[in-house]
């Protein structure tokens, strides 16, 4: 007959279940689900062989391995099922890194950060940093910035303050890059750039008496003892950011700004707001995305030819400018404009750039589109 409720608890690596056998409603047939009762999620769900009842469903958990007080390796869990047509259904727990990454690929963030956190043996806290990374950049692709800042949050003092900050200064997500350089300060982490960013910021949302209270001085001697790091990255990309948010609301000036930057710091400002960029200056965005892909970009010959100067490459002179960056990191900047992506596409083809499977098939099913639509 049915096992209506049946069930079984069984405690696993730093998580509980419960085993319940039941009948589905719609096919009529004996189901078995697991429960993870401390993260909240359905671990398992099958449906049993048609004309098969659930008899008896039996929970089995291995002890924890320890070592004195330090968890080696948390237990397993297992669980039996006895069916009316004579089989026995045994299922194992994963490991947890499995289960981790099986709830990532679903992007069950959330679940796979409490089950992770839950497991010690295998994860260490700047695991747990770099799955808060991951979380937050599954949130910002999906354009939930004010969930993805509360996943960056998380992750100060491991990841590079520069990388966020580079995400947050177009003007509508000023308020949150407030919320981003607050909470630096907060765990002292601030250095007295992040602190003038800041500034700048409220000075943007028009809240002088707020900007008044960010003191400019350096304000830590760890500040003072690392000068050549601040001043050689930090500081750095941070007076670029300033840069990038004093233009924020005018397209023109912020493409300009970008193209006086060295390759690196110009991709890292395209990936951030070439989508932006592209909607509003989409065949100059373009050419600055061709030269970084096909090694051309140099900010002293984009100078040269705005004041219509001659090259100063001189003839004969093949190395490249810079180095050949991939379309990938640029293509969804022109996911809008599909006739400018063939284009740049055809380019980088043309020129043996690196384009993955995905992005030659996409530049063959752009270049068919308009072949029918020339028709």
């Amino acid at each position: 007959g049915t096992v209506g409720s049946s069930s079984s608890l069984i405690s696993g690596a730093g998580a509980s279940y419960a085993l319940v056998a039941t009948t589905d409603s719609k096919s009529g047939r004996d189901a078995v689900d697991i429960y993870d009762t401390t993260n909240k999620i359905v671990g398992f769900h099958v449906l049993l062989s048609p004309g098969h009842r659930a008899l008896r469903a039996v929970g089995v958990a291995s002890s924890p391995a320890v070592d004195g007080r330090n968890l080696i390796r948390g237990g397993r869990s297992s669980a039996i099922v006895m069916t009316s047509g004579g089989s026995i259904v045994t299922l194992t727990e994963k490991v947890t890194p499995d289960k981790v990454a099986l709830l990532v690929q679903k992007n069950l963030y959330s679940a796979a950060i409490s089950i992770a956190f839950s497991d010690p043996a295998f994860y260490r806290p700047e695991d747990i940093t770099a799955l808060y990374r991951r979380y937050a950049e599954h949130l910002y692709r999906k354009g939930d910035f004010a969930a993805a800042m509360d996943q960056y949050i998380l992750t100060i003092g491991s990841l590079e303050s520069s990388h966020v900050i580079f995400r947050y200064l177009d003007a509508p997500k000023i308020p949150l890059l407030v919320k981003y350089l607050e909470a630096l300060r907060a765990q002292g982490l601030a250095s007295s750039v992040h602190n003038e960013l800041l500034r700048t910021c409220y000075l943007k949302l028009n809240d002088p008496e707020s900007a008044g209270k960010i003191i400019l001085t350096a304000s830590s001697n760890r500040d003072e003892a690392t000068p050549l790091l601040r001043d050689s990255s930090g500081s750095h990309t941070i007076s670029i950011s300033r840069n990038l948010l004093a233009c924020a609301d005018n397209p023109s000036e912020m493409l300009a700004a970008i193209c006086s930057f060295e390759a690196p710091e110009t991709v890292q400002a395209l990936v951030a707001h070439g989508p932006i960029l592209a909607r509003s200056l989409p065949r100059e965005t373009a050419g600055v995305v061709i030269a970084l892909c096909d090694g051309t970009y140099s900010p002293t010959a984009l100078a040269d030819a705005a004041a219509g100067r001659p090259a100063t490459k001189e003839d004969g002179d093949n190395a490249p400018a810079c180095e050949k960056y991939p379309i990938s990191l640029f293509a969804n900047s022109f996911i809008e404009n599909p006739k400018l992506l063939r284009l740049i596409l055809s380019h980088c083809r043309r020129n043996e750039c690196v384009l993955t499977p995905m992005l030659r098939r996409t530049l063959l099913e752009l270049t068919v589109d308009e072949w029918n639509a020339a028709k």
